[in-house]
């Protein structure tokens, strides 16, 4: 299961995917620290903001857990 980070600056966009919740949470604050506007996509197809991310950490582990 993947968490796809979406991140917009100016005329700018960038996706990426990560498989770790850690790791997407940790990408997504580097970004929005950097000036980006920046959501998560989770498994479960909500959008987390910065703000939110904190409530991935507390998703059903099955939805992420590596195969």
């Amino acid at each position: 299961v993947a968490f796809i980070v979406h991140a917009s600056k100016g005329e700018d966009f960038a996706t990426t995917i990560r498989l770790s919740v850690v790791v997407a949470i940790a990408k997504g604050q580097a970004l929005a620290e950097e000036g980006w506007q920046v959501f998560i996509t989770g498994p479960d197809g909500i959008r987390y903001h910065p703000a939110e991310f904190d409530r991935l950490l507390s998703l059903n582990p099955a939805l992420y857990s590596r195969p």
